[in-house]
């Protein structure tokens, strides 16, 4: 396998600092990339692992964390130190950032979940799929029952359903319970799912059905 990337500088030092929030993708690549252009660069992550939703929301069976953690260590190499575990806002105050670096750069994500209102939306076990996937991803565990239930036909929603099924699924995924211990729900034809190639046939080989063209009215 090849070696680390290090990346040249474009610039030499240039005496000025850049705080970024968050060691998701785009704070890692800006990271980067300033410290390219000569800048010394502190980037701050509240989670105890930096790479955002890369080890936060997609799943390890979709994206090896060995390459993900391969990618960031080359990141550190270029001189970008990183303060995982350090939530800005408690730990270190925003006022104190902008003090102690001439620039400061937020890249904190777009978190705000997206739950259907519909009647029954405050019984318990109704859960959204990145709150779900950021549990499971970080724990190895989550309370979901013995029969999960998944809205959407997006990446996400495929996400949650194989992580659900691995975790109710101890003897692995050779067995195929009835009923199914997880099932999809679409309100769209197949035809209008935002997903690459092979996601449909995932769902298949890990016996999760998929029913299409069927909308969610109430949650019981």
């Amino acid at each position: 396998t090849p070696g680390p990337v290090h990346l040249e500088s474009r610039f030499p030092d240039s005496g000025k600092s850049v705080a970024v929030i968050g060691a998701g993708p785009a704070g890692l690549a800006a990271a980067r990339e300033l410290r390219r252009l000569g800048h010394a660069v502190d980037v701050y992550e509240q989670h105890p692992l930096p790479g955002g939703m890369m080890v936060q929301g997609i799943p390890a069976f979709r994206l090896p964390r060995g390459l993900v953690a391969d990618e960031i260590a080359q990141v550190a190499a270029q001189g970008v130190r990183l303060h995982p575990g350090c939530k800005v806002g408690t730990d270190v105050k925003l006022g104190e950032l902008l003090k102690q670096h001439d620039a400061v750069l937020v890249a904190v994500g777009t978190l705000k979940p997206n739950l259907l209102d519909l009647p029954g939306a405050s019984l318990s076990g109704i859960r959204h799929g990145l709150d779900f996937l950021l549990e499971a991803n970080t724990t190895g565990q989550a309370g979901i029952g013995q029969r999960v239930v998944v809205i959407g036909g997006g990446f996400t929603a495929m996400d949650c359903a194989r992580m659900a099924r691995r975790l109710l699924a101890p003897n692995g995924l050779e067995a195929k319970p009835q009923p199914p211990p997880v099932q999809v729900f679409y309100r769209r034809s197949k035809s209008e799912m935002l997903v690459t190639p092979g996601e449909l046939e995932a769902l298949q080989h890990e016996g999760i059905p998929m029913a299409f063209m069927a909308a969610a009215v109430a949650y019981v």
